[in-house]
């Protein structure tokens, strides 16, 4: 059966499939989308993701009875007295969960508040403009939850609770008892720092978020711009060990008067870094294996000696590129070239550009140094940048 499939997706159901479907059957299941029959086709859209999937009549059947509030178990009943195999029915509905779920077609209802304690790990983390509660499941809560360790406060009040809930070895993220994402066991940290950094952006107070990593060093900001791959990540942990103050390695603010908050989440260091990296940093090596969406494979390294955040004055802004068997240089770029650094990937609160914003960002390239940084070599780019933030 085809249970869920848009025209390059196809899924055939492994109709041998006995065993009830014990987790289904006792859960709610809440649709995300809508479904409608155009000229005998059934089409359903995703209202979370704007995705439009077809339906085979079988799987219509089944996401009407699931709109319609009625339990796994009665459609089950309903497919056995049109004539369905009972074994069949269970394979076929199975087969459209699974599938739905997966998709985040369908989302498991919020749960109840946790009333035993050992079943659950919490933790309190501080990240700018929001203190936020994250209850794991005692049965994942280690090692993911030690990824956020650093971010830790005690007696603070909490604005927003995160309760992770464990559904067919998926990790669902309930924000305030509404669903947000859903994710396997390899990938919460992952999910956990995308939601607590969508609270920071729209809670904290800020002019521009930009796609940069920072560090400190005399009282100022070091600012490295780059495209994905351009290295930030193994920069930053290289000048990190030289010497220089964690920051961010991949977001960072500007507030109204200009100066730089990074977000300390521990960085994430993809397989490529990690034996160039362990020779700095051997705890790395010990670090467990996450997963992105992208499959790409991470390790993080949580900072020793976490830093709250504090606002400082921009004083260099480093635009890189990494280009193979490049002659190491360090050259000084025109205004023009820093704003177009820094506006890469920025993120503004209604995704324009605010006239505060815009001035925010002329005091910075006024105060600040701007470089092209060009190398080939770990070791070149830093003794450039030490002897450059001297």
């Amino acid at each position: 059966m085809t249970a869920s499939v848009s025209p390059q997706q196809t899924r055939t159901t492994d109709r041998t499939a006995g065993p009830p479907l014990v987790e289904y059957a006792t859960a709610r299941l809440v649709p995300q989308g809508r479904l409608a029959c155009i000229k005998g086709q059934n089409i359903l859209l995703s209202s979370t993701q704007g995705v439009v999937f077809a339906l085979n009549d079988t799987a219509a059947d089944i996401w009407r009875s699931l709109e319609e509030g009625v339990p796994v178990e009665a459609i089950l009943g309903e497919m056995a007295a049109r004539g369905v195999d009972r074994q069949e029915a269970n394979g076929y509905v199975e087969a459209a969960l699974q599938d739905w779920e997966r998709l985040g077609l369908i989302q498991p209802a919020p749960p109840p508040c946790p009333t035993a304690a050992h079943q659950y790990i919490c933790q309190v983390v501080a990240v700018p403009g929001v203190c936020v509660r994250i209850l794991y499941p005692a049965a994942v809560a280690f090692p993911a939850a030690t990824v956020f360790h650093h971010l830790e406060v005690r007696n603070r009040a909490v604005d927003v609770l995160f309760h992770l809930v464990e559904r067919r070895e998926r990790i669902h993220l309930f924000r305030d008892g509404h669903w947000t994402d859903s994710c396997g066991r390899d990938e919460i940290p992952i999910m956990v720092k995308g939601q607590l950094l969508a609270e920071v952006l729209g809670h904290s107070e800020y002019e521009l978020a930009l796609h940069a990593a920072a560090l400190f060093k005399n009282g100022r900001t070091l600012l490295l711009c780059g495209n994905p791959g351009s290295g930030k990540t193994t920069l930053t942990l290289a000048l990190v060990h030289a010497g220089f103050g964690f920051a961010a390695d991949d977001v960072t603010l500007l507030d109204s008067a200009g100066q730089g908050i990074g977000l300390a989440f521990a960085p994430a260091v993809k397989s490529g870094s990690w034996s160039i990296l362990g020779q700095y940093f051997p705890e790395l090596g010990r670090s467990p294996v996450y997963r992105r969406p992208d499959r790409r494979r991470v390790r993080f390294l949580v900072p020793k000696d976490h830093v709250p955040p504090v606002p400082r004055p921009v004083g260099w802004v480093v635009l890189l590129c990494r280009t193979q068997d490049a002659k190491p240089s360090l050259r000084v770029i025109d205004p023009t070239d820093i704003l177009g650094g820094l506006l890469n990937g920025a993120f503004a609160r209604n995704k324009q550009l605010s006239s505060t914003a815009f001035d925010v960002l002329c005091q910075v390239i006024r105060s600040a140094q701007g470089f092209c940084l060009t190398y080939a070599k770990l070791d070149d780019a830093l003794e450039l940048l030490k002897a450059a933030c001297r």
